[in-house]
Protein backbone atom coordinates (compact mmCIF):
# COMPACT_ATOMS: atom_id res chain seq x y z
CA UNK A 1 0.00 0.00 0.00
CA UNK A 2 1.08 3.15 -1.22
CA UNK A 3 1.42 6.25 1.65
CA UNK A 4 1.42 9.80 1.48
CA UNK A 5 4.59 10.13 2.08
CA UNK A 6 6.13 7.35 -0.58
CA UNK A 7 7.92 9.05 -3.55
CA UNK A 8 9.93 12.09 -4.82
CA UNK A 9 8.13 15.64 -4.42
CA UNK A 10 7.32 15.38 -7.80
CA UNK A 11 5.52 12.38 -7.80
CA UNK A 12 3.49 13.15 -4.72
CA UNK A 13 2.57 16.75 -6.27
CA UNK A 14 1.32 14.64 -9.76
CA UNK A 15 -0.71 11.97 -7.83
CA UNK A 16 -2.68 15.18 -5.35
CA UNK A 17 -2.72 17.15 -9.03
CA UNK A 18 -4.64 13.91 -10.52
CA UNK A 19 -6.39 13.29 -7.71
CA UNK A 20 -7.67 17.07 -7.60
CA UNK A 21 -8.56 16.92 -11.10
CA UNK A 22 -10.67 13.43 -10.33
CA UNK A 23 -12.53 15.12 -8.01
CA UNK A 24 -13.59 17.92 -10.26
CA UNK A 25 -14.45 15.89 -12.89
CA UNK A 26 -16.47 14.17 -9.95
CA UNK A 27 -18.32 16.84 -9.09
CA UNK A 28 -18.98 18.08 -12.85
CA UNK A 29 -22.64 16.97 -12.44
CA UNK A 30 -23.43 20.01 -10.38
CA UNK A 31 -23.65 22.63 -13.25
CA UNK A 32 -26.16 20.32 -14.74
CA UNK A 33 -27.96 20.03 -11.29
CA UNK A 34 -28.29 23.71 -11.46
CA UNK A 35 -29.27 24.42 -15.01
CA UNK A 36 -32.22 21.45 -14.34
CA UNK A 37 -33.60 23.10 -11.27
CA UNK A 38 -33.42 26.24 -13.39
CA UNK A 39 -35.20 24.64 -16.17
CA UNK A 40 -37.76 23.09 -13.84
CA UNK A 41 -38.47 25.72 -12.05
CA UNK A 42 -39.18 28.26 -15.82
CA UNK A 43 -41.59 25.60 -16.65
CA UNK A 44 -43.44 25.61 -13.44
CA UNK A 45 -43.74 29.60 -13.40
CA UNK A 46 -44.88 29.30 -17.15
CA UNK A 47 -47.56 26.48 -16.37
CA UNK A 48 -48.80 27.91 -13.52
CA UNK A 49 -49.21 31.40 -14.52
CA UNK A 50 -50.57 30.61 -17.84
CA UNK A 51 -51.80 26.87 -18.84
CA UNK A 52 -53.00 26.20 -15.52
CA UNK A 53 -53.78 30.17 -13.72
CA UNK A 54 -57.20 29.03 -11.67
CA UNK A 55 -58.78 25.73 -10.15
CA UNK A 56 -57.48 22.31 -8.80
CA UNK A 57 -54.80 21.99 -11.52
CA UNK A 58 -52.58 25.04 -10.12
CA UNK A 59 -51.73 23.21 -7.24
CA UNK A 60 -51.06 20.11 -8.54
CA UNK A 61 -48.60 21.43 -10.76
CA UNK A 62 -46.82 23.36 -7.65
CA UNK A 63 -47.17 20.03 -6.07
CA UNK A 64 -45.71 18.11 -8.90
CA UNK A 65 -43.09 20.74 -8.70
CA UNK A 66 -42.29 20.70 -5.00
CA UNK A 67 -41.89 16.73 -5.27
CA UNK A 68 -39.48 17.04 -8.41
CA UNK A 69 -37.44 19.54 -6.49
CA UNK A 70 -37.59 16.64 -3.34
CA UNK A 71 -36.64 14.39 -5.51
CA UNK A 72 -33.74 16.34 -6.95
CA UNK A 73 -32.26 16.50 -3.77
CA UNK A 74 -32.60 13.51 -2.66
CA UNK A 75 -30.25 12.11 -5.73
CA UNK A 76 -28.32 15.12 -5.60
CA UNK A 77 -27.55 14.04 -1.22
CA UNK A 78 -26.64 10.78 -3.00
CA UNK A 79 -23.59 12.24 -4.67
CA UNK A 80 -20.20 11.46 -3.47
CA UNK A 81 -18.40 15.33 -4.84
CA UNK A 82 -20.00 18.81 -4.35
CA UNK A 83 -18.16 21.70 -5.41
CA UNK A 84 -17.17 24.05 -2.65
CA UNK A 85 -19.79 26.26 -2.06
CA UNK A 86 -23.17 23.76 -3.37
CA UNK A 87 -25.64 24.06 -0.68
CA UNK A 88 -25.02 28.20 -0.99
CA UNK A 89 -25.32 28.23 -4.87
CA UNK A 90 -28.61 26.13 -4.75
CA UNK A 91 -30.14 28.25 -2.05
CA UNK A 92 -29.18 31.59 -3.37
CA UNK A 93 -30.82 30.99 -6.65
CA UNK A 94 -33.52 29.03 -5.16
CA UNK A 95 -33.95 32.67 -3.21
CA UNK A 96 -33.28 35.38 -5.92
CA UNK A 97 -36.03 33.09 -7.86
CA UNK A 98 -38.35 33.18 -5.46
CA UNK A 99 -38.19 36.82 -4.25
CA UNK A 100 -37.89 38.29 -7.52
CA UNK A 101 -40.90 35.93 -8.52
CA UNK A 102 -42.99 37.08 -5.72
CA UNK A 103 -42.27 40.61 -5.11
CA UNK A 104 -41.30 41.97 -8.23
CA UNK A 105 -41.64 40.19 -11.61
CA UNK A 106 -45.07 38.25 -10.85
CA UNK A 107 -46.89 40.76 -9.84
CA UNK A 108 -46.42 43.01 -12.76
CA UNK A 109 -46.25 40.42 -15.68
CA UNK A 110 -49.44 39.64 -14.36
CA UNK A 111 -50.94 42.95 -14.25
CA UNK A 112 -49.81 43.79 -17.40
CA UNK A 113 -49.90 40.79 -19.51
CA UNK A 114 -52.49 38.71 -17.51
CA UNK A 115 -52.15 34.61 -18.47
CA UNK A 116 -50.31 35.51 -21.85
CA UNK A 117 -48.00 32.49 -22.46
CA UNK A 118 -45.20 34.30 -24.35
CA UNK A 119 -45.08 37.27 -21.32
CA UNK A 120 -44.89 34.30 -18.93
CA UNK A 121 -42.54 31.83 -20.83
CA UNK A 122 -39.95 34.90 -21.04
CA UNK A 123 -40.20 36.09 -17.62
CA UNK A 124 -40.13 32.32 -16.20
CA UNK A 125 -36.82 32.09 -18.18
CA UNK A 126 -35.75 35.67 -16.52
CA UNK A 127 -36.59 34.63 -13.30
CA UNK A 128 -34.48 31.02 -13.40
CA UNK A 129 -31.09 32.87 -15.05
CA UNK A 130 -30.33 32.68 -10.86
CA UNK A 131 -29.93 28.92 -11.58
CA UNK A 132 -27.79 29.32 -14.54
CA UNK A 133 -25.47 32.31 -13.63
CA UNK A 134 -24.56 29.79 -10.57
CA UNK A 135 -24.20 26.66 -13.08
CA UNK A 136 -21.30 28.82 -14.65
CA UNK A 137 -19.94 30.31 -11.70
CA UNK A 138 -19.57 26.43 -10.45
CA UNK A 139 -17.33 25.78 -14.17
CA UNK A 140 -15.60 28.65 -13.69
CA UNK A 141 -14.66 27.45 -10.05
CA UNK A 142 -12.69 24.43 -11.19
Amino acid sequence: MITEAEGTPDERLARAASLRARAAAAGGWFRWYLVALGIVSAVQIALVETVFSEGFARYVVIAGWAIVWTLAGLWAERRAVFPAKAKWYVMGAMAVWFGCYAVLVGPLIRWQFGTSLLPWVLAALGLSLPFFIAAVLVKTRR
